[in-house]
């Protein structure tokens, strides 16, 4: 029998499938129809926009965006291209999975998640897909836990990674867990619909890697867990088990090139501070450099934080990431290894114009402490049915001022933002294997394989997917402005030349004039140019050849 699976990405919490990433869904489903000793056939929604459907047997669609965000490397289907691909498609059995498998959403914030019908597929399902599928390709029941399924359609799922047009250079999310630790939750979150928090004994996991590498992936992140920080523990903190999955990593994927993780709770780290520290000294001792812990603060106001039983309060908060910058802050080829990053939310219960000015002035008192922050993410909340939040707003849309959010976002991405990105990447640092992803005018924009990778905009037309060494030398409000290493400025192009701090207009006419040069000396000598040291010392001077 033939399975095509059909990748159409997901964004959902603690769980990201959107190119370089590649979430769990696929690799899972590939593993269940090889249980069951099916052909296998993967392709992803960015493929099937320029190709036909190919026919088959069985027909799985994985797709859904619950968490609203813009994308660079591949578009999230949408519920129209779902509906058309189950249309046109020629397949006896046609099964939708993820999100979108549940309720109809788009990739914006400010909005009701409503429940879909999806007539054109036969099978529709979202949590516990799993023991579904199984069922499906096997005619067969599994009578054991979800742990146990998992564990082997994830080691033999972990070949389609092959087929996916990134390869190697994708990011695979490792699945740690499901749901939420706290007893109640925040009013917006979908995370408790999968049920009681649970942790993937550390064993599987490590099975999973060692499949993964063995196939060719090089880049991992502990994902699809609200808080890594209870992993295997829940009430109280486990640190020798998070310790045995790092140590573990490093063992089974020696030459693994980036180890991040994802979310982190910011209250449950406060209330076990002294635990959660010996933990965060771990991952910095066995993750690699620009990782993140991705908080969900949502808001700092009182009132907001109350109202939508949020984590922790803004006192509480300073003191979570001041433990974090103390021992992730350092640098390693350049880079911070471990940052804190800050989510905001708008649209909850209680918000008032008076909550934008608190987290204004929460944020910047971080900025000015000489902290940092590697990620502010302003978004506006994303309502779902069987939330809180939605039987609060009782149906309706939440409501956000227009006029002062987009402000909002204006001044913490001018005034907070642009001067954070200063701090954690100065002019001159440097960007190893920054992948080139899309083109925009003159300018190439990629991003190294991370959890948050900061995108670099590069003054060249360069070709996609191959990997430069960057060195930094401007900022902006959410990307930073890169020029390749190490420059010759006896041939690079004066397009480029121009954005090196101390090569102004009356420089670049003597470059263009009197090229080549012998040295720095001698560059310095006949154009009067000073460079910033740091910059100097990735230029160098290439001599043609004379012809014989």
């Amino acid at each position: 029998m033939k399975i095509f699976v059909m990748d159409g990405y997901v964004d959902e919490p603690a769980h990201f499938g959107v190119p370089p990433y590649l979430s769990t869904y696929p690799r899972y489903v590939a593993g269940l129809a090889y249980m069951a000793g099916h052909e296998v056939e993967y392709r992803t929604i960015d493929q099937i926009r320029h190709s036909e459907i190919p026919d088959s047997d069985i027909m799985v669609v994985i797709g859904g965006v619950t968490v609203p965000g813009n994308y660079m490397g591949g578009i999230p289907m949408t519920t129209r291209e779902a509906q058309e691909i189950a249309k046109v498609a020629h397949s006896k059995l046609k099964i939708l999975i993820g999100s979108m498998a549940k309720y109809i959403v788009d990739r914006r914030g400010g909005i009701i998640a409503h429940s879909n019908s999806f007539d054109e597929y036969d099978v529709k399902m979202w949590q516990g897909y799993e023991m579904n599928l199984y069922k499906i390709f096997t005619g067969m029941t599994w009578k054991g836990r979800r742990f146990e399924l998992i564990k082997r359609a994830s080691v033999l799922g972990a070949q389609i990674v092959k087929e996916h047009p990134n390869f190697p250079d994708l990011m695979c999310e490792l699945e740690l867990g499901m749901g939420c630790e706290r007893e109640t939750h925040c009013s917006f979150c979908t995370e408790p619909l999968w049920g009681a928090f649970s942790s993937r004994p550390v064993k599987d996991v490590i099975e999973e890697v060692k499949a993964l590498y063995d196939s060719g992936v090089r880049h991992f992140r502990l994902g699809r867990i609200s808080n890594i920080f209870a992993y295997m523990g829940k009430e109280t903190p486990n640190p020798e088990a998070l310790r045995e999955l790092y140590m573990s990593i490093r063992e089974v994927a020696p030459r693994l090139k980036t180890l991040h993780t994802d979310n982190a709770n910011p209250g449950y780290m406060y209330s076990h501070m002294k635990t959660v520290e010996k933990m965060v000294e771990t991952i910095v001792e066995y993750n690699t450099s620009g990782d993140v812990l991705s908080m969900g603060v949502e808001s700092f106001d009182p009132q907001v934080i109350k109202a939508n039983n949020l984590k922790i309060n803004k006192e509480h908060f300073v003191e979570v990431i001041r433990m974090v910058n103390s021992l992730g802050a350092k640098r390693a080829e350049g880079i911070p290894k471990l940052l804190p990053g800050i989510n905001l939310l708008y649209g909850l219960i209680g918000e008032r114009r008076t909550t934008y000015k608190i987290n204004e002035r929460v944020l910047m008192e971080i900025l000015d402490s000489g902290m940092m922050i590697r990620r502010l993410n302003i978004r506006k909340v994303m309502v779902f049915p069987d939330t809180p939040l939605f039987k609060a707003l009782g149906g309706k849309l939440p409501k956000i001022d227009e006029r002062f959010y987009k402000h909002h976002k204006y001044v913490l991405r001018n005034k907070f933002d642009h001067f954070m990105l200063k701090r954690v990447f100065p002019q001159g640092t440097v960007l190893k294997d920054v992948i080139i992803e899309k083109h925009s005018g003159n300018i190439s924009y990629g991003r190294q394989m991370g959890t948050y990778p900061i995108v670099v905009g590069i003054p060249k037309i360069l070709p996609l997917r191959t990997h430069v060494d960057c060195v930094v030398i401007d900022h902006g409000q959410r990307s930073i402005t890169g020029i390749p290493i190490p420059v010759d400025l006896n041939s690079e192009s004066l397009k480029l030349l121009k954005w090196i701090p101390g090569i102004g207009k009356a420089t670049l006419s003597k470059i263009e004039l009197e090229r080549p040069y012998k040295s720095m000396k001698d560059f310095k000598e006949r154009t009067g140019a000073e460079l910033p040291k740091r910059i100097e010392e990735m230029v160098l001077f290439k001599q043609k050849r004379k012809k014989l």
